[in-house]
């Protein structure tokens, strides 16, 4: 976890940008290329044929989808994204136009585009990553240690 500190330099993060509305992608582009802390390499997917075969030729570090696009096709990417194999372990954070639509349980984080800044980005993205990591490191060692805890809870 120490490679996503901030006041280290490390490798470029990979970022995928999934929408519908170029113009409201290409801010978003615009705001990740403004990142100071780091080298963030973005790809966009406009179309949803092959958008997982792209995904995973990327091997982005985090996806960002953004809530224009139809909200089935939104859980359709979303449950592709989950129970592929090769992307179910990437963090994805929904950029959404208002507060008030429901959220999806797949998604890691969520942003106001009304409120983007490049700094939240940034944050949102390393959060969204260290959260993943945790929570696959937590995820493994209960797996591996489940019969001692289900023996400490037997009486």
């Amino acid at each position: 976890m120490e490679a996503l500190s901030q006041n280290q330099p490390s490798s470029p993060i990979n970022v995928f940008l999934i929408g519908n509305n170029p113009i409201e992608l290409s801010s978003v582009y615009t705001q990740l290329k403004q990142i100071k802390s780091r080298v963030v390499n973005a790809e966009i997917g406009f179309e949803l044929s092959g958008l997982l075969k792209k995904i995973k030729k990327f091997k982005p570090a985090c996806i960002l989808i953004d809530d224009n696009v139809e909200r089935l096709q939104i859980k359709k990417i979303l449950r592709k994204l989950t129970q592929n194999s090769d992307t179910r372990n990437i963090p994805i954070t929904v950029l959404k136009n208002s507060n008030y639509n429901e959220g999806y349980c797949e998604a890691q984080d969520y942003l106001l585009k009304a409120n983007l800044t490049s700094e939240k980005l940034s944050h949102s993205i390393l959060n969204s990553i260290r959260f993943k990591k945790m929570h696959l490191y937590m995820l493994k060692k209960y797996r591996k240690n489940k019969s001692r805890l289900l023996d400490l809870v037997k009486f």
